[in-house]
């Protein structure tokens, strides 16, 4: 009896061990796990900061880019941001990472126009959207007067003008007696628009730089040539400049490279007086006329739209500029450097190389009667070709400038100056450029 007690003891022992060491476990396996999940919650921790490090590295980079001695990156409240007059203008309008930015150090007398920084650190110059009047000069050799005034999508004045508007540029007195709302900035294609009722355009600030991949628009870089007009196309439509969102990047068109210089030979850029030229040498063509960023905004700064460093640079001198508009005129040149591919410059279907689109003016053409042609052109208006210049010969447009319309040989539209055209092949030249623009 009472070794069986004994037994009994020795059991209920062991038992009780037993229980003891299970619970150890369990509790050992709670450490174990609590440790586990503070380690976890540590490697979390740590992915989270390391992506918000990177992501402040990216921004830092961006800001590096675009924070540089001559500028700073500003606020659309700043009233030094720009002038045009009154501040009752529409926009300027930003889209995804591009800032404001304004020109520091020495005195930047004249008027001041919206200067923007996508984030690759391309510059751009907003035009706002207008309507214009040629009183003086039209269709002469001399150069005139154009009256600008700042205009709503709605096609009302924002400052103090008055008169009739007509966004009809076939309607008789638009342009010189009526005020025309300039058609770069409108929705019909047919007249140089396309992208809707724009509040604005974005033109970049100087002629394109970078590669043959990757386009940017710099100061005091070689610019990029050697292109032929269809590689430049296409280049421009591809170009996010660092964008994640739509900006319609495209190349500069007759339309919107006489948007760009109507408005700088108004009251708002330099009154009437000449831009003066680009004097990068040959092979060596430097946006600004210079590799010295100091320079281009001081020394240079007569080569901008509004003799500040608030313009646009680069329509005078340095390299020439292709534009996105040519002659349908059948010219071997159309096909040989417009590219016949569909969504080519010049296109795949005869109605494709017919049609002006938001992205390219066709002008029409018959073959090598380009005097006719000439005269055919006086339908488009804002376009810097026939309203300010007055036959097609060398030495015919505005400021004595060369004017020259595409024929058969040389079907596209090479911009060498402000007012400016000659015929060209659009190949691929040492001397040639083009600019993009953003439009949204």
């Amino acid at each position: 009896m009472k070794h069986k007690n004994n037994q009994n003891g020795i059991t209920l022992i062991v038992v009780i061990i037993l229980i003891v060491a299970l619970l150890i476990l369990v509790g050992v396996g709670i450490t174990i796990l609590i440790k586990k999940n503070g380690m976890q919650t540590k490697v979390n921790d740590a992915k989270t900061q390391e992506i918000a490090g990177s992501e402040r590295e990216k921004k830092e980079v961006k800001t590096k880019k675009r924070e540089l001695e001559y500028w700073e990156i500003t606020t659309v409240k700043d009233k030094e941001w720009y002038s045009y007059q009154k501040d009752k203008i529409e926009g300027p309008k930003l889209k995804g990472e591009m800032v404001p930015i304004k020109y520091i150090g020495e005195s930047q007398e004249g008027n001041k126009w919206a200067n923007s920084m996508t984030a690759d650190g391309s510059m751009f110059v907003w035009i706002p959207r207008y309507a214009y009047k040629i009183t003086e000069g039209y269709h002469s050799e001399d150069e005139g007067t154009i009256e600008v005034a700042f205009i709503s999508t709605e096609n009302n004045f924002l400052n103090d003008e008055t008169g009739e508007i007509t966004t009809n540029p076939s309607e008789e007195g638009a342009g010189t007696t009526k005020w025309l709302v300039h058609p770069a900035f409108t929705s019909n294609a047919s007249n140089g628009g396309g992208f809707g009722e724009l509040e604005g355009l974005w033109i970049g600030k100087f002629k394109a730089t970078g590669t043959e991949t990757n386009l940017s628009v710099q100061p005091g870089e070689k610019i990029l040539c050697n292109m032929t007009i269809n590689a430049q196309y296409q280049l421009a439509k591809e170009s996010t400049f660092g964008e994640n969102e739509s900006i319609n990047s495209h190349m500069a068109k007759n339309s919107e490279w006489g948007a760009i210089v109507y408005l700088g030979h108004s009251k708002y850029g330099t009154n009437g007086k000449k831009i003066e030229n680009n004097e990068s040498e040959s092979e060596d063509f430097y946006t600004g006329g210079s590799n010295n960023k100091k320079t281009i905004y001081t020394t240079n700064k007569l080569q901008s739209t509004t003799h500040n460093a608030t313009g646009v640079y680069d329509l005078y001198g340095g390299a020439w500029e292709y534009v996105a508009s040519y002659v349908d005129n059948g010219g071997k040149k159309l096909s040989e450097n417009g590219g016949t591919k569909r969504g080519d410059l010049y296109g795949e279907t005869k109605e494709e190389r017919m049609t002006s689109t938001a992205y390219k003016m066709v002008y029409d053409g018959i073959n090598d009667d380009y005097y006719k042609d000439y005269e055919d052109a006086k339908k488009y208006k804002g376009d810097a070709v026939y309203e300010t210049s007055a036959v097609v010969h060398p030495s015919a447009s505005w400021f004595g400038e060369r004017a020259l319309f595409p024929n058969s040989v040389g079907p596209f539209f090479n911009r060498t100056g402000a007012f400016a055209f000659l015929s060209y092949y659009g190949y691929n030249h040492k001397a040639g450029s083009f600019r993009p623009v953003l439009a949204f």
